[in-house]
């Protein structure tokens, strides 16, 4: 494979380059893959900052922290508008790159999916043709990606056509994911430490990359099954004897709610409570979609609590006959402080929302340990666990702030 410079215009002869982009997925798949390849040799990785749009600076950083010893770099390569991904690349130059999916992220931006999977694409087409394309056949728009690179083409997914395959998924609260892994008449069984079918997709992605590097499927598997999940994106928090609490609040776009619903929905637990912020890249009016929602989670949790602006389109719901199970809240503190009691063990409750504008970590970090940031509309993306400000004290809004200690 070729070499890549760095910023400064040296040569890295001993250094692969790993590019990972997709609409979702990209971060459990970085990790993942660093996993994978750190089983081989030293390995390095950078995932995404949310929504920071210096992505060139970033990848000038990860590149120059690259020592003598680092054999493999992973790169999540995130693009929220045209262009991004080809300035990041020409930093970067990997020689590997990996496609997830191509979802309705940035709709406001892309305008279709088509858009969208061109601005993804960028990263196979500038690969080497040493090197290796790493593609969900899944995904008919990114497996068209083939015919636009030169490199080799390796791809994953469930089609039996896919050259590294899942089959057999299974992912049952409170089990975690399992599956297994085929490649050249091969299959190997995986236990994971991940929550949720739809991850199969990003541990095949990382699977693959550790095949095309020369790795065997056993040693792959090995790798994977000892991740744990990335916070927010499907972690698992609790306290022995209390409710156990499952984040998904990164980010909510409208596509990915039915994904979530089904976790919640072939889950075993004595009540399932689901918890939803903002929603994000969707079409037409938003009353409309948050009913919609709204419904289909009724169908299949015992509790449902919308919090922040949007929950005021449940007021006619709430007045049928879901009152008793569908519930409004202003701010995070209100809902923190509605699910605080009564607390059933073992109860499951599901959070949703998006960093940028609801941080519904706060209802789990509120039961887990001393929450004393209340700000409604921060705006900061980092997750409050990152947050300088974590620890200063700041009430909830006006009116809502009798329970706080600090106000």
């Amino acid at each position: 494979m070729t070499s890549a410079r760095d910023a400064g215009g040296r040569r890295f002869t001993n250094v692969i380059f790993v590019g990972v982009t997709g609409s979702c997925g990209k971060t459990t798949t970085t990790k993942l893959a660093h996993a994978v390849l750190s089983a081989g040799r030293n390995c390095q990785f950078r995932i995404n900052e949310p929504f920071i749009d210096k992505p060139p600076r970033r990848v000038r950083e990860a590149i120059l922290s690259v020592d003598a010893a680092t054999r493999y770099y992973v790169y999540e390569t995130a693009g929220s508008s045209p262009g991004i991904i080809a300035h990041q690349l020409q930093i970067l130059r990997p020689q590997i790159g990996v496609v997830t999916t191509v979802g309705s992220d940035h709709r406001s931006t892309f305008r279709s999916l088509e858009a969208t999977a061109k601005e993804k694409g960028t990263l196979v087409e500038r690969l080497p043709p040493s090197g290796a394309a790493i593609l969900n056949a899944d995904d008919p728009l990114v497996a068209a990606m083939a015919a636009r690179t030169s490199a080799r083409v390796i791809t994953y997914g469930l089609s039996p056509e896919a050259d590294i395959r899942g089959s057999d998924i299974a992912s049952r609260w409170p089990d975690r994911l399992s599956l297994n892994i085929s490649h050249k008449g091969e299959t190997v069984g995986v236990a994971t430490r991940l929550l949720g079918e739809h991850w199969a997709t990003s541990i095949l992605a990382a699977i693959a990359c550790g095949v095309a590097c020369g790795l065997n499927l056993e040693t792959c598997a090995r790798a994977v099954a000892c991740v744990e999940p990335v916070f927010g994106r499907y972690s698992i928090h609790g306290k022995e004897g209390g409710p156990a609490f499952v984040l998904d609040c990164v980010k909510a776009p409208y596509w990915t709610v039915p994904a979530a619903l089904g976790f919640v929905a072939a889950a075993s637990a004595p009540r399932k409570t689901v918890v939803f912020g903002t929603i994000s890249d969707y079409s037409g009016g938003a009353r409309r979609r948050y009913r919609k929602v709204a419904r289909e989670a009724l169908a299949v949790a015992d509790r449902v609590v919308f919090v922040g602006p949007h929950s005021s389109h449940m007021t006619q719901l709430r007045q049928g006959e879901a009152g008793d199970k569908l519930f409004a809240f202003q701010t995070a503190y209100e809902a923190s402080a509605f699910l605080a009691q009564p607390l059933l063990p073992g109860e499951l409750i599901f959070i949703k929302g998006s960093l940028g504008a609801d941080h519904l970590e706060r209802i789990m970090l509120s039961q887990l340990e001393t929450v004393v940031c209340w700000r409604e509309h921060c705006r900061k993306v980092s997750s409050c666990l990152d947050c300088k400000s974590y620890r200063e004290p700041t009430p909830p809004p006006l009116g809502v702030c009798h329970e706080v200690e600090t106000c």
